[in-house]
């Protein structure tokens, strides 16, 4: 049997845990359980995470860095081009990847019950990355607090929309909902411009 580095065998468990998560949910996504749909050892998984607070830390963050990623590269154009393009983004995202978007929201509110201060971390550190590309696309006609607020706003639309594609997998429905919120934000783009000028 070939030797797998700690790093990847790290990257198995966070995939086997995101989807235990999305399967089972996060009350039951038990080490053993994890360790089982990585194929691998249990005392592996907890050489790789020292408990699984950490792995579920790990977790949040991959998924993160996953929805962001590749929003992160878009060049930024008007501020509510590019917010609609982030709803349209995120919106295709949670279709092609259910699991992940699932997992992702179960996981976040499970830690915004048991581990309220690694919550607010992870979150406002998904927001930042959102508004970073937003202040690029406002320019400096709009503050900083003010593309964090338009983040927080962009990103609870998304939540909302995870939650309506848990209940019923059709992603007509989602592309409707997209459809009605991004009409809206050229007014909510004017709004933030004006109360959060810089």
């Amino acid at each position: 049997m070939a030797h797998v580095s700690t790093a990847e065998r790290s990257i198995q468990f966070v995939e086997a845990a995101v989807r235990v998560i999305a399967d089972q949910g996060v009350a039951n996504a038990t080490t053993r359980r994890i360790a089982e749909a990585a194929n691998a050892p249990l005392a592996s998984l907890h050489y790789c995470f020292r408990d699984k607070d950490s792995l579920f830390h790990a977790v949040f963050e991959h998924l993160t860095e996953g929805a962001v990623q590749a929003f992160a590269s878009v060049e930024p154009e008007r501020l509510s081009v590019t917010a609609e393009h982030y709803i349209r983004y995120s919106t295709d995202w949670i279709v092609q990847n259910p699991d992940y978007a699932l997992a992702q929201l179960d996981l976040h509110l499970w830690m915004s019950r048991n581990r309220p201060e690694s919550a607010t971390e992870l979150a406002d550190g998904y927001f930042r990355a959102v508004a970073a590309i937003l202040h690029r696309a406002a320019g400096p006609a709009v503050s900083e607090e003010g593309a964090m607020n338009l983040a927080s706003v962009l990103s609870g639309a998304i939540d909302g929309i995870v939650t309506q594609w848990a209940a019923h997998r059709d992603s007509s429905r989602v592309d409707a909902y997209a459809e009605t919120f991004c009409a809206g934000i050229p007014a909510l783009c004017r709004h933030i411009e004006l109360q959060f000028a810089a």
